[in-house]
């Protein structure tokens, strides 16, 4: 597994849309042994017009599909994601601590505040390899698509589908390990009972795209109420719409104002980084990258490059090269304990200061300090 493809476990809200099949005619097809697919990820060869090139759908379509015992769920991945039934393990791990931080000093010589000190971010075995067989009978066991049919498809080929089949009646709620609160149900009914057409469920296909795609026009056009306040990304939990961008892209203050970044995603994490661009690049491309058998996170793009609490002062030579870095920044929605939702810089420098999220690639963002 290469670096660049590691790399795409994270990043790629950019690049999702534009390499899926055509919208016309998408929906659930029944296949011989009475198969139904469901899409993960927007089934869109490319945003439709009006949309940002850096939309995405994290969503199931549809959300929940009706069978029969015995019927077997085909899901197409686009984009990257896992289908993952948790079962027992809830809730679902992504990252896991695996150790201490080495011991890293900055451009000016000095530890980082983490160095040696905070743990090594690995993303689990259980997201990453697939669990289980092809069959699942209880709404207790643990089935997943896991993580490395994405990693290891070409990039002219997609994932491999994953199914299921179903041998029990119940009610089977899913989600994907990367973006926790994609989730989506498939109800199962005794034999001989009936379920939707599938001319129905097609229907509901398309309607669901359609909700996103009337979501994504408005939030494309995100604008903060309050002055100083950057927001990172724009996403609804509802309808999985998401444009990877800031709002606004530019920003003009004075030196001595405080900036608040605010993850302003229901569906996922950001961060928020300044320094040089070669810097701003490396994280970027090494953010999720194999360290020994295992895939971890790069602790400058995952962690905040100073102790938490309050804001930080930011003159542009930040840790010997203008390093400055919120860490993730957990979505709206998300638990207290799972971490920051925002980030509070004060600019004390006049300059133009460039920054990026190194989880999603082309989302980039300028302040300009008078």
């Amino acid at each position: 597994m290469g670096k660049g493809a590691a790399v795409r476990l994270l990043g790629g809200c950019a690049v999702a849309i534009g390499v899926f099949v055509a919208c016309s005619g998408v929906g659930l097809a029944a296949g011989k042994s009475g198969s139904v697919t469901v899409y993960a990820g927007p089934p869109l060869q490319k945003p439709p017009a009006g949309i940002s090139p850096h939309a995405d759908a994290l969503f199931f379509f549809p959300r929940s599909v009706t069978i029969t015992v015995g019927q077997t769920v085909t899901w197409q991945l686009f984009g990257f994601h896992t289908v993952t039934f948790a079962g027992s393990h809830k809730p679902y791990p992504f990252a896991a601590p695996a150790g201490k931080q080495a011991v890293t000093n900055d451009a000016a010589s000095q530890p980082f505040w983490w160095s040696g000190k905070a743990p090594v971010l690995a993303i689990s075995p259980l997201a990453m390899l697939q669990q289980g067989g092809s069959t699942i009978s209880s709404a207790a066991d643990v089935r997943s698509s896991g993580l490395m049919r994405v990693l290891s498809a070409g990039p002219k080929s997609p994932p491999a589908p994953y199914q299921l089949t179903f041998t029990s009646p119940g009610i089977y709620h899913y989600q994907c390990a990367v973006h926790s609160g994609m989730r989506g149900v498939v109800i199962v009914r005794p034999a001989g009972q009936g379920t939707p057409s599938v001319a129905s469920e097609t229907a509901a296909v398309q309607a669901a795209l359609a909700r996103t795609i009337a979501d994504l026009r408005q939030i494309q056009q995100t604008k903060p109420k309050k002055s100083l306040t950057v927001f990172v990304g724009a996403g609804h939990a509802s309808t999985g719409a998401e444009v990877t961008a800031f709002f606004p892209a530019q920003l003009s203050v004075h030196a001595g104002d405080t900036v608040t970044f605010v993850n302003h995603d229901q569906t996922d994490i950001h961060t928020v980084t300044f320094g040089p661009e070669k810097l701003r690049a490396n994280i970027e491309k090494n953010f999720a990258a194999p360290q020994g058998k295992r895939l971890v996170l790069n602790p400058l793009g995952a962690f905040p490059s100073d102790p938490p609490g309050g804001a930080v002062e930011y003159n542009g030579a930040n840790h010997g090269n203008g390093y400055l870095n919120a860490g993730i920044l957990q979505p709206q929605g998300a638990p207290p304990a799972a971490g920051p939702k925002m980030f509070q810089v004060t600019f004390t420098k006049p300059g133009t200061y460039h920054y990026e999220c190194v989880i999603h690639s082309n989302m980039d963002g300028t302040i300009v300090v008078h």
